[in-house]
């Protein structure tokens, strides 16, 4: 009899969180969806990772994390309609239209994926370890123009729609921005960073 009390009460509170998550935002993806893909298709680790595309540093934006392997391409979107972002985060990172580019004074976001099915593209696990970005760690952005390098300054989880927590001053910053916890939606982690320098090309 206390199995079934243990297995009813686990069961209604796995029905709150996800009737919670989609009453703050879940607009990304199909929670339970993804929640399945990671808990029967977990990666193998001996199994090496598909090759992802190559990034050619004389024509394309990309952004350099101490996380990755490789460059991660930028696509700056024109728009903030989410179906439209959700097909360019399978190109790499997206910028977001905010108004403000790097090296200009205001906030900058970069948003990609941090897990998700196959469908998310090549670039779904693209944001999975910027938790581990610590403050003064520094990470670059490549444009054709020049190479701008931020130094991470804080990290924050908040829920999708407080879009107040993003910086907001006179200084040249990034937020990355990614789904938080990994396999799920339900909030968003931020991690803020400050231009230190600049060298042009």
């Amino acid at each position: 009899m206390k199995q079934i009390i243990r297995f009813a009460l686990n069961l209604l509170i796995v029905l709150l969180v996800l009737s919670a998550g989609i009453f703050f935002g879940f607009y990304y993806h199909n929670e339970i969806e993804v929640l399945w893909q990671g808990i029967v298709h977990q990666p193998d680790a001996t199994t090496p990772a598909a090759p992802l595309p190559s990034v050619d540093p004389t024509q394309d934006s990309y952004i350099n994390l101490p996380s990755l392997d490789q460059p991660l391409p930028l696509v700056f979107s024109e728009t903030l309609d989410e179906p439209t972002i959700q097909e360019y985060l399978k190109q790499g990172a997206v910028v977001l239209p905010l108004g403000t580019t790097f090296g200009e004074t205001g906030n900058v976001v970069v948003t990609a994926h941090s897990s998700g099915a196959t469908n998310f593209g090549p670039y779904r696990f693209a944001f999975a370890k910027i938790s581990e970005l610590k403050d003064g760690d520094d990470f670059t952005v490549h444009t054709p123009q020049a190479i701008y390098t931020y130094r991470v300054y804080g990290q924050e989880i908040v829920w999708p729609t407080q879009v107040d927590k993003l910086p907001n001053d006179d200084r040249s910053t990034v937020t990355l921005v990614t789904c938080w916890p990994l396999w799920t939606n339900f909030k968003r982690l931020l991690v803020n960073s400050e231009l230190t320098r600049v060298d042009y090309k």
